[in-house]
């Protein structure tokens, strides 16, 4: 009778060694998922304020330019030596 008991305990062993093992690696793999999901989710944030700051200065992008044209013809005719 004794040797049935350690029979059974040794294949429940066997059993439930891998099942652990596999509920541990899917814990693992749903945090993992989880962790994922929260990084996407602050990328399209990021990418969102990206967006906003590309968008800004394509706005400001014609002024800037006329600003610098007229800044430089400016800069220049101050630099030319009068006649």
């Amino acid at each position: 009778m004794n040797q049935d008991w350690v029979v059974l305990l040794v294949c429940l062993a066997i059993i439930a060694t891998p099942a652990a093992l596999l509920y541990a690696a899917g814990r693992g793999y749903l945090s993992a998922v989880a962790t994922m999901a929260e990084l996407r989710s602050s990328l399209n944030h990021v990418l969102l304020d990206t967006e906003k700051i590309h968008h800004a200065t394509q706005l400001q992008k014609p002024v800037l330019c006329d600003a610098h044209k007229r800044i430089s013809a400016v800069t220049k005719a101050l630099e030319k030596p009068a006649p």
